[in-house]
């Protein structure tokens, strides 16, 4: 065997070696795990959907609890003609809650809300606040900046609305996972500087952040599961198309020139995910412009690890509740 094949087998299995086992086996194990994201991405990104729609209706949906209200509202946009639909939940009988204004990952190009309805349900409920999940449009058939433009436009609905589903428009949250994180993190630079609204708090778990792709964990970390670099570099170039080469303004978050006057942030990296340090440098810039940031490395986790029954999610989870009620209820 080849000396270079030799090292990078051995890089894969001290990869591997960090991930928990649990974790690694309910992947494995997971009919999602079956689609070839990375070959789709790279050649047919709409076929994922396709495919992610087929086994969602074979599994079975989760129970919805008693305590809940789930409905899907429809908000105008401001530059479409279709409205933007907005999954809420939240807590019966509850009035003036926090708003948390949250984007789904997927690479910019696939994901729906409902998939997150396993979290939503009980996430909700325990850290007493409302959610609202954007369906955002989608890359490659709406580039960068449709999806943020439909988040902004919830934002701003919200910031005037937010009572008509129970929420208070004077605390609203605003995060997301994955590129649903870098959509989020990409409307705090936005709305800070049209001024028409305020954010109270950014919570961003393992955010894609930068188009070039050259940190330490990019390189190690290249062929991790759920997140390669080569799945980053066409999620990128499916997103940005023609302006890959000179991100616009907003565009990618790491890039930006300007990191004051933003809101709080909660970073959430993953030890065993090549994003990891784009997130770390994310919080760095921050801290330096002055903003308070909370960054948390979940060992053994790697890229969207919350998303597989284990109890490194189950841990998670309950640290997560922890930090929404610090967050939403300081005086508590």
């Amino acid at each position: 065997m080849a000396f270079s094949s030799l090292f990078l087998l051995n890089k894969q299995y001290d990869m591997l070696e960090k991930i928990d086992p649990d974790l690694w086996e309910a992947i494995v194990n997971d009919p999602y795990h079956k689609i070839n994201y990375e070959n789709l991405l790279i050649h047919n990104p709409a076929e994922i959907r396709k495919e992610e729609m087929n086994i969602s209706l074979q599994t079975e949906p989760p129970l919805l609890p008693e305590l809940l209200s789930v409905e899907n509202i429809y908000i105008p946009s401001s530059d479409h003609s279709e409205n933007i639909r907005l999954r809420v939940y939240k807590p019966k009988g509850k009035e003036y809650l926090p708003v948390f204004l949250y984007f789904h990952g997927g690479a910019f190009i696939y994901g729906t809300p409902e998939q997150y309805d396993f979290l939503f349900f009980k996430l909700a409920i325990d850290s007493k606040a409302v959610i609202v999940s954007v369906d955002y449009r989608l890359a490659p058939e709406h580039p960068f900046p449709a999806g943020m433009k439909d988040g902004y436009d919830a934002l701003l609905w919200l910031s005037d609305f937010a009572d008509q589903i129970g929420g208070d428009k004077h605390f609203i949250m605003i995060g997301g996972s994955s590129a649903g994180a870098t959509i989020a993190a990409s409307i705090t630079h936005l709305a800070r500087d049209q001024g028409k609204t305020h954010i109270q708090h950014q919570y961003l778990l393992y955010p894609p952040m930068s188009t070039h792709l050259e940190t330490p964990s990019m390189h190690e970390l290249a062929n991790a599961p759920m997140q390669t670099r080569k799945a980053a570099e066409w999620m990128w170039k499916h997103y940005l198309q023609h302006n890959l080469t000179l991100p616009p303004l907003y565009s990618v978050p790491l890039l930006s020139k300007k990191f004051n006057d933003l809101p709080p942030a909660t970073l959430i990296v993953c030890e065993a995910d090549p994003l990891k340090d784009e997130g770390k440098e994310y919080a760095q810039h921050l801290k330096k412009a002055g903003v308070e940031v909370s960054l948390l490395e979940i060992k053994g986790a790697v890229h969207a690890f919350d998303f597989f029954p284990c109890p490194l999610s189950d841990a998670f989870y309950t640290k997560q509740v922890e930090l929404f009620n610090q967050i939403l209820y300081p005086e508590q």
